[in-house]
């Protein structure tokens, strides 16, 4: 049964490592790697597409809602994501609130990223029939160094 465990912790090995395969496209974006290898961020990004794909822009507070990182870090993210030219912004209705949309190259940026999805889905693809077996081993066994 251990041999599942030994699996599991190759196939999450896999599935981490497509991020390295960031392409040139998107290291030439010039994104400091924190943004790139930190979950915290990289949930970040996912929430403010989530919001503009619902609604057409996500203002801060969707992302201050969702998130443990200091309001702080989350301002620094959305400017980069200004600077970067994926977002522009907008005064809503409420003119505190910036409300902020996709520019016409988001898509070709987003879309740079997309070998690493495709990895990360084939990794899971992979290993997804074995998790049943691993959440029981997970369970029951008692683990030994």
């Amino acid at each position: 049964m251990k041999k599942i465990y030994d699996d599991y912790l190759k196939h999450l090995k896999e599935v981490t490592e497509s991020r390295l395969l960031l392409d040139e496209n998107v290291k030439k974006l010039g994104i400091p790697q924190l943004y790139l290898f930190d979950q915290r961020y990289t949930i970040l990004f996912v929430i403010s597409e989530i919001a503009f794909r619902k609604k057409g822009f996500f203002v801060s507070s969707d992302l201050k809602s969702q998130t443990t990182l200091s309001d702080k870090s989350i301002d620094r993210f959305i400017k980069l994501l200004l600077d970067k030219e994926f977002f522009y912004v907008k005064k809503g209705k409420d003119k505190r609130i910036k409300q902020y949309y996709p520019t016409k190259d988001l898509e070709r940026h987003m879309r740079a990223t997309w070998e690493v999805r495709i990895k990360q889905i084939e990794a899971i693809l992979q290993m997804s029939s074995k998790y049943k077996e691993v959440l029981e081993f997970l369970k029951k066994d008692k683990y030994v160094w």
